[in-house]
């Protein structure tokens, strides 16, 4: 096609059209870019209400700063005709996609609750899209969603559009409220029900009423039932139905009240959906005596879990919470009880589907006897051993009473078990175990024996027994919130980094792992994220978010002796297998530095690394680097002999933290906003399974020997424990 000029803009291919327009790629000769031009109809340049709406709420969406809104670059209007200068963004549209058949729900729902962030950041600006459809969501290689024609959108409290405009909603009909064909004001709910009808097509490909004109889908959209999803695509979860149903009420009133809550639902549909088919799993394969012990380290400890109690965790929401770097707000409801002896029934939204009490009732009498003899038996007749060596020659012990905060499990300087082979689908251990409030970042002692969790709100530090798993210390942290947690390289003393809501209080602080005793509390930079240690223990690296520096202690004054200049907001550090590299996560820079700690912490370079670069961990080898980018759910790796980016590939939603299994064969990530912990291929990247992780799973550890991870639960105050070797 000939090129042609459209005042600085050469108009290079045309991307698409429809009734509010074209969309071409396009040159900006002024600033040398490409980009994607929308040049709306001549027509309306010509109504002076429409241009002067146009440019004030072009204005505001132009100002929207959600990662998922589509950046405008500029608009306005050449020689009587209005556009809008957009990022030009590779990848099909979402109607694209379906051509080639519906998507799996999970996949829907992870793309729809990025639609979702956008149309809220814009709601909350006062505008409603008011055309959202599959042909304005974006989507990327690594799934990563763009919602393109703010531009067009209007304020809240405005009424509708004159549908007489020819062509001007032709593509829009299949997805338009019913209060769009009145003369109502409208509001946000317009776009929960238009999210509605492309999250019922997503799980179908088939629009959600039939009929090509005006007349029929009006009709549909004010009188016809919403679809069934699950009735058309038998393998939809048939809780998406409510969830549709509800999206697409005819009166706003009786809707979701924000496209969030409307794909909250959907992911609780799944979760339900995952947590039956698991029930329907195990009665259909019971548990065999001699895979007990597999499943569960210590019987005669699970059993006193299942009797003292141990059925679940309260749900519970705190109030706006950045525990562990988390990014999201959560409800406000009553802290749960925690600890040995507390609740005695799980969360309402965790009990399994098809339980009634009686069922319930016998499933836990049976298992409490099963694991009660099992365990008299394992504990009277296995062998007695240092505890250290292959498992089948551990020493059960008695279950561990809360103790004082000063009590803490031994320390080990035996070197761990061999890694066991990682398998592709982990399976859930027991229930989700309480612990304090705000569980933000858990990290496993290198003896395997323990994990200290930090829990900001509650300020302190808990001490997670990993054989008996319960709670047997807590460590109050004077300085301020706890963050993040490392252990020097022996195991006999944790560093926690420390800050509170208004960054006046920084620090890290020193723990005697033997004592669970407060040693020191070493003043830092602002906001001091995860630190790492170096390989020998001597130098302890503080990523600070809000200096764009790393601080350098040395670990036996705690005096600083280093600070390394590094792009701004680090969130992460990792330290090479040599000593002779360091890699930070720089989360608003988009970027992976690499440091050359022979030099001073020379930066030697910075690869890109998607939106929001959150997490960073150096592969059991020492080949390899993986890091999560939180904004645009994707994990990418680097070759650390090349220090070049060898890979990419997407996770679940909004991944926040990454850790190698042992054997280097995978990785796991904790999904905050997708609820699941990823396992992830790392020679592919092809995510194997995405297990469900709770509400707001934070972090995630692995033991030294790679049987078990552990995922925190931000929003439930619990543990997660999942089997990773089958």
């Amino acid at each position: 096609m000939t090129e042609r000029r459209f005042g600085p803009y050469v108009l290079q291919e045309i991307l698409g059209v429809g009734g509010m327009g074209e969309v071409w790629r396009a040159h900006d000769t002024r600033r040398e870019r490409s980009v994607a031009l929308k040049l709306l109809p001549e027509s309306l340049g010509q109504d002076p209400e429409f241009r002067a709406r146009f440019r004030r709420e072009s204005h505001v969406a132009a100002r929207l700063r959600e990662p998922h809104v589509i950046p405008i670059h500029d608009y306005g209007e050449i020689d009587g005709r209005m556009f809008i200068d957009m990022r030009l963004v590779d990848g099909p549209d979402l109607g694209e996609l379906l051509k080639e058949g519906p998507l799996p729900a999970e996949r829907a729902v992870r793309l729809l609750s990025q639609v979702a962030d956008a149309l809220e950041a814009a709601h909350s600006d006062a505008l409603v899209h008011r055309d959202v459809k599959p042909s304005n969501v974006l989507v990327t290689a690594n799934d990563f969603v763009y919602v393109v024609d703010f531009g067009i959108a209007r304020s809240i409290g405005s009424t509708r559009t004159s549908l007489t405009i020819t062509g001007a909603t032709v593509g829009t009909l299949d997805y338009m409220a019913p209060e769009r064909f009145t003369n109502q004001p409208l509001d946000g709910r317009v776009d929960v029900y238009s999210l509605a009808c492309v999250f019922s097509e997503c799980l179908t490909a088939v629009r959600p009423f039939r009929g090509d004109d005006l007349p029929a889908l009006l009709y549909a959209h004010l009188y016809t039932d919403p679809p069934c999803p699950s009735k058309v695509v038998p393998t939809v979860p048939a809780g998406m139905d409510e969830v549709v149903r509800k999206g697409m009420a005819k009166k706003p009133e009786d809707r979701y009240s924000t496209p969030v809550e409307l794909m909250s639902a959907a992911r609780r549909a799944l979760t339900a959906d995952a947590a039956a088919h698991d029930v329907a799993h195990v009665q259909a394969h019971p548990m065999a005596p001699e895979t007990i012990r597999t499943a569960v380290p210590d019987p005669w400890v699970a059993a006193q879990q299942v009797h003292g109690g141990y059925l679940g965790a309260a749900a519970h929401k705190m109030g706006v919470v950045s525990a562990g770097g988390v990014h999201k707000s959560v409800e406000q409801l009553p802290p749960p009880s925690w600890g040995p002896g507390g609740p005695a029934s799980p969360p309402a939204q965790e009990r399994r589907a098809g339980d009634g009490p009686g069922r319930r009732t016998a499933l836990i009498a049976g298992l409490l006897t099963l694991l009660l003899v099992a365990g008299l038996v394992t504990y009277l007749l296995w062998p007695a051993g240092d505890g250290d060596g292959d498992t089948a020659g551990s020493t059960a012990e008695p279950p561990v009473e809360p103790e004082s905060s000063s009590s803490a499990p031994a320390t080990s300087a035996a070197p761990p078990p061999a890694p066991l082979p990682s398998i592709a689908v982990p399976t859930a251990v027991g229930v989700p175990i309480a612990v304090p409030p705000t569980p933000g970042f858990l990290a496993v002692a290198p003896n395997g024996r323990y994990a200290y969790i930090t829990h900001g709100e509650a300020g302190v530090v808990s001490v997670l027994d990993l054989t008996s798993l319960q709670i047997n210390a807590t460590i109050p942290i004077e300085a301020g919130p706890p963050r993040f947690v490392t252990f020097s390289p022996s195991g006999d003393r944790a560093y926690i980094t420390v800050y509170n809501a208004d960054y006046s209080r920084n620090a890290v602080v020193f723990v005697d792992t033997a004592s669970n005793e407060v040693t020191a509390t070493v003043p830092v930079g602002h906001r001091p994220f995860a630190p790492a240690t170096s390989r020998d223990g001597d130098r302890l690296f503080i990523p600070l978010h809000n200096e764009g520096r790393v601080e350098v202690l040395d670990t036996a004054t705690a005096q600083e002796v280093d600070s390394y200049e590094v792009p701004p907001n680090p969130h992460w550090i990792a330290i090479s297998a040599d000593g002779t590299r360091a890699y930070t996560a720089n989360h608003e820079s988009d970027v992976i530095t690499v440091l050359d700690l022979t030099a001073g912490g020379r930066v030697l370079g910075t690869l890109p690394a998607g939106d929001s670069p959150h997490s960073v961990a150096l592969s059991p080898d020492g080949s390899r680097v993986a890091v999560v980018s939180y904004d645009s759910s994707d994990v990418r790796l680097v070759d650390t002999a090349t220090d070049q980016l060898v890979a990419t590939g997407p996770v679940g939603l909004r991944p926040q933290d990454v850790t190698w299994a042992p054997d280097g064969r995978r990785f796991y990530t904790a999904d905050v906003d997708g609820n699941t912990m990823s396992v992830v291929t790392a020679d592919t990247l092809t995510v194997t399974a995405s297990v469900p992780a709770g509400d707001d799973p934070t972090s995630v550890g692995v033991s030294p020997d790679g049987s078990h991870a552990y995922v925190t639960d931000l929003a439930t105050a619990t543990v997660r424990v999942f089997d990773l070797t089958g």
